[in-house]
Formats: C-alpha cells, structure tokens, sequence
C-alpha cells in the first residue's frame, strides 16, 4: 500500500511539473508573439502621422515619395524596390493603347520580409492616362515614384490618407474618444460653480426667462453645455442687455 501511496504522489509531481513547464511553454510565446506584433512594420508605420508630409493636386492627397522611402529606411534599412518588367525590358507595360507600371517594395526585418505590390497608370497632370505613343522618360519616373509610395503605404506608412481618413488609426480613435468625452460632458447637469457664476453674472429676472425659454424649470435641468453658452455671452459683453436666446 505505500508504495502505490509513493507512486501515486510521484505521479502527481510529475503532472504538476509538466503542468509548470507547458504553462510557462506558452508564457514564453504568448510573450513573443506580443513583441513580434508590437514591432510589425504594418503597426509601426501605420502609427505615424503623415500629414505635413502631404500635398494636394486636382482633388488628390500625395505623400512624399522622398519622405516616406526615408522613413522606410530609418526603421527598417534592409528593405529594396523593384521593377517587374515586361519582357521588353521597358519599365512600363502597355496594353497598345495606354501604359502602366508594375512594382513592388520588400520590407525585411528581423529575418522577416514582406512584399507589397502595386499596379499604377502611367498619368498626365491630371490624373488620365496618357495614350502610350505619348509617354514620355518623365512620364514614366513619376509613375513609377508613385506607385512604390502607394507600396510602401500598403505597408502602413500614411495609407490612412489613401482610405480618405484625416489621422492615423490611433489619433483618429483618441480624438474620437475626446469628442465623445465631451459630448458626454456636455449633457451632464451643469456643477455648483456654473451655478453660482451665472448668478454672478445676470439677475434673477433673467435667469428664469431664459430658464423658460429653455423650457425648464431650475438649474438641476441645466446642462453643462447650456450654462457654459450663458457664462460665455456674458463674459463677453458685461454689459447691456444681453440675454442668451436658445
């Protein structure tokens, strides 16, 4: 009996130490895959803003193509563009009738690489195409710094911009968030500070007219945004006869 008793204990043991061993397993690639996540090009390039770096052409936002290879390089300096070809060896492709170019951008880093891809129309200054008898060695390069722009944007450097947003993920949910904070402060009742300025600042004659024409009946009804809006217009003039119309 004790020595099954012995046994059954070793047992134990042993589960529990595998138990440690494949819980702290996990540990270790949980934590790995955090980290490997945190440094994702997409996720760090994505969070940086682009905009003084941008300009507008005939309804268009452009990035920088200077810039934004810049900014590649910085962080991640073993990246290259290329040029697929057609088998002409020119750097555009055409269909007879109009032309494009065909490019990529590798981004490596930490024995990692990822490709992106992009298809752009060779284009005259205002955005249509240019009959392929026509394009020119400049027509061309444009083209072509265009296209690893919008490359290294699938990579996450300002392709907010080309989605038709104003800020990078991360900025545009902080100042949705601030908005929303404020649209909540807004409605909440007015505080006893706000009470007493207003008091400071009109009469109590004028205090319930605009209370009436508020349609309510005290300042326990008054939102912070309303009593500002009072505070605000007689702060402004101090003087006369200056009730706030709602």
């Amino acid at each position: 009996m004790s020595e099954l008793i012995e046994q059954l204990r070793a047992s134990q043991a042993s589960l529990a130490t595998d138990a440690a061993d494949e819980i702290e397993r996990l540990t270790e690639t949980l934590g790995k895959m955090i980290a490997e996540r945190a440094e994702d090009p997409y996720t760090v390039l994505s969070a940086i803003n682009v905009n003084e770096h941008t300009e507008k052409k005939n309804g268009l936002t452009y990035l920088s193509w200077a810039w934004a290879w810049d900014v590649l390089m910085s962080h991640y300096p073993d990246s290259e563009a290329f040029i697929n070809r057609p088998v002409n060896g020119f750097p555009y492709w055409t269909d007879g009738r109009t032309a494009w170019v065909d490019v990529g951008v590798t981004v490596r880093w930490n024995g990692h690489e990822r490709t992106r891809c992009e298809v752009f129309p060779i284009m005259d200054y205002k955005n249509n195409s240019i009959p392929v008898e026509k394009v020119t060695s400049f027509n061309v390069n444009t083209a072509l710094q265009r296209a690893w722009t919008k490359c290294i944007a699938r990579h996450g450097l300002g392709f907010y911009i080309y989605a038709g947003e104003d800020l990078p993920n991360a900025e545009r949910e902080q100042a949705e968030e601030k908005a929303r904070a404020k649209a909540e402060a807004d409605v909440k009742p007015c505080t006893k500070a706000m009470e007493d300025k207003i008091m400071e600042l009109y009469t109590l004659d004028e205090v319930k007219r605009m209370f009436g024409r508020l349609h309510i009946s005290n300042f326990s009804e008054l939102t912070v945004a309303q009593a500002q809006k009072m505070i605000d217009k007689r702060d402004k003039s101090l003087v006369g006869d200056t009730t706030p119309t709602f």
